[in-house]
């Protein structure tokens, strides 16, 4: 693995996830000076599932066969208790993609990040930016917390939900809600059957539950509430067991599945939340730095993988001269948020089984308060 900090590159990708590691893979490939600037912070990964429709994103990056080969547990199809008490949903053989995967994500991304050195990009660990400045040229100087520094053209604001180097421009963060969720991973049981591989949601009074299979004999059963929700049932497994008892279908996979949890339940951040403004004509934010959404649509990889792909491709243009493709890179993900907030209000007014709970109370829809 390369370390070495050069003094210049075209373009900086700040954040070794998903879309970070996407667009430095992307703009080596497409012939551009890149490096990737990452932390080595582990902070607890959530999302752990590449729906179907990943498989056009692996083909433009050249790394399907590379994930078909990591040997990742397929997922089949998805289903949901939500709006009624049964689940319904669908199979991926339906799918014209095929299926998915479920995956270990520390293993995922570390695959992406070596798939962009081996394509060119400057891999540099243990890289955190501190500060950074503009350059009267153009372009940005970033100070790293171990005092190296590199200049470049072109910066990609890749370091997740804290967007550390677009609030270093003054950029400030709007919040839609106070979702979290509380992470327990359920320990597979000597003789247990083989649980299908699909994800089940289901939804409860205080919140919903995520459930999947991982490839490390481990089911991921997530529940998905509001801080304030979170704070009175705290990380204890007796709390958190006891809001699992009242979500029968993910309970009762548990039950089949599981000898116990391989420890506490852990908090994990999940509120929907984007940037006031997702960029400039030399930077760019994407991934969860420019805006996260709801898990609901477990599409958050995917979605960090597409920014990646647009972001290296409008850097790409602006470096050839085209001042307006950073915008315009910038004016697409305000259309994809406000679709999103579309998608958003519609899953959630499916949901009617507790009108009066704080938990749906907080996600009616603007139109349905507005015909009240």
């Amino acid at each position: 693995m390369n370390t070495t900090l050069p003094g210049y590159v075209e373009v900086a990708v700040i954040g070794g996830g998903p879309a970070g590691a996407v667009a430095a893979r992307m703009l080596a490939q497409l012939g551009v000076t890149v490096a990737l600037l990452e932390a080595g912070q582990h902070h607890p990964l959530v999302g752990e599932t590449l729906p179907p429709a990943v498989r056009p994103v692996l083909d433009r990056l050249g790394l399907r066969a590379t994930v078909e080969a990591e040997g990742y547990l397929p997922s089949v199809g998805s289903w949901s208790a939500w709006g009624d008490a049964e689940p319904w949903g669908r199979d991926f053989i339906y799918s014209y993609f095929g299926h998915g995967w479920h995956l270990d994500r520390r293993r995922f991304d570390a695959l992406l990040r070596e798939a962009a050195r081996a394509a060119g990009a400057r891999l540099v660990t243990g890289a955190s930016v501190m500060a950074s400045a503009p350059l009267a040229g153009g372009g940005f100087s970033l100070a790293l917390a171990d005092g190296r520094e590199i200049t470049a053209r072109i910066v990609l604001d890749a370091s997740g939900r804290g967007a550390s180097f677009a609030r270093q421009r003054g950029v400030r963060r709007q919040t839609l809600d106070r979702m979290v969720a509380l992470v327990g991973h359920v320990v597979r049981r000597a003789g247990a059957d083989e649980e299908p591989a699909a994800s089940l949601v289901e939804a409860t009074a205080e919140g919903w539950w995520y459930s999947a299979p991982l490839p490390q004999d481990r089911l991921v059963v997530v529940f998905m509430t509001d801080s304030d929700i979170a704070r009175e049932i705290g990380t204890s497994t007796e709390g958190w067991l006891d809001r699992l008892s009242a979500a029968p279908h993910t309970g009762a996979r548990a039950l089949r599945y599981g000898a116990g949890l391989a420890g506490p339940p852990v908090i994990v951040p999940a509120a929907s939340g984007r940037l006031e403004r997702f960029g400039d004509v030399d930077w760019l934010a994407i991934g969860d730095a420019a805006a996260t959404r709801d898990p609901l649509s477990s599409e958050g990889i995917l979605i960090a993988m597409e920014s990646g792909l647009d972001a290296a491709e409008a850097a790409a243009r602006a470096l050839r001269g085209v001042r307006d493709a950073l915008p315009a890179a910038a004016e697409r993900r305000e259309a994809g948020w406000r679709e999103y907030l579309a998608l958003h209000d519609q899953y959630y007014d499916m949901e009617q089984r507790w009108p009066d709970a704080r938990f749906w109370q907080r996600r009616r829809s603007r139109t349905l308060q507005a015909a009240e």
